[in-house]
């Protein structure tokens, strides 16, 4: 039987996310940008005297897929975005205090340890680790109110 996550660990499980959503819409940008080249470094081919006759054009049909293929990963890093104003826009709700939710920023969405945090903050790593966690509680209220 598996363990139920407590709102506090959901909470940090949220907010670390936001990290695998920048790679994922990286990810997808990196399709696009490939499929994209493919499609302007790609020519037609003419062998010797031969004039193609089929009617289907692989180059055009090709260059449809690519087109609705970079539609699709262009929708989804869209969803990704909303994903991850969404993460944002809980820290802003739940998190009152403006330097507890820089801490959060510069650790969760800039990706920087809470060593670096606090050096970068100017406070001690102790007062970072406490400012992390009181800041996670509260954002795990939201975790505690959707159970109920």
């Amino acid at each position: 039987m598996k363990k139920e996550k407590s709102p506090y660990d959901q909470t940090i499980h949220y907010l670390i996310q936001l990290e695998y959503i920048d790679d994922m819409i990286n990810e997808k940008k990196d399709i696009i940008e490939s499929m994209r080249s493919s499609i302007t470094g790609t020519s037609a081919s003419v062998e010797g005297e031969r004039v193609q006759t089929s009617p289907k054009d692989r180059l055009g049909e090709t260059c449809v897929k690519i087109v609705d293929l970079c539609t699709q990963m262009q929708d989804d890093i869209d969803k990704l975005l909303e994903m991850k104003a969404e993460v944002i826009q809980t820290i802003d709700q739940y998190v009152t205090d403006l330097k507890a939710r820089k801490l959060l920023y510069l650790r969760y969405i800039k990706y920087m340890s809470i060593e670096t945090v606090a050096h970068e903050m100017r406070i001690s790593r102790a007062t970072a680790y406490k400012m992390h966690k009181a800041a996670v509680i509260s954002i795990s209220k939201k975790f505690q109110c959707e159970k109920k």
